[in-house]
């Protein structure tokens, strides 16, 4: 497809691509209670709080990218 005839206003604009940031796997994990919690806690290395819902393993910081900006470096 010929994204200059298709889109005009996409021409000249620098080439993106999007990185893959999906999960390879997802597993859902039940615990009984809290001490179970807190095992599972101390094998994965992580603190686990009350509302939290995901994590990652490894850790992984959370993605900040508010603050980011393409800008014309021409």
């Amino acid at each position: 497809m010929d994204m200059d005839n298709k889109c005009p206003e996409w021409k000249d604009m620098p080439e993106f691509v999007m990185e893959d940031l999906r999960p390879h796997r997802v597993i859902n994990v039940r615990f009984r209670n809290d001490e179970d919690v807190a095992v599972f806690e101390k094998l994965m290395e992580q603190k686990i709080t009350p509302k939290q819902k995901t994590i990652w393993f490894p850790f992984a910081e959370h993605r900040k990218t508010a603050h980011l900006r393409y800008v014309d470096e021409s």
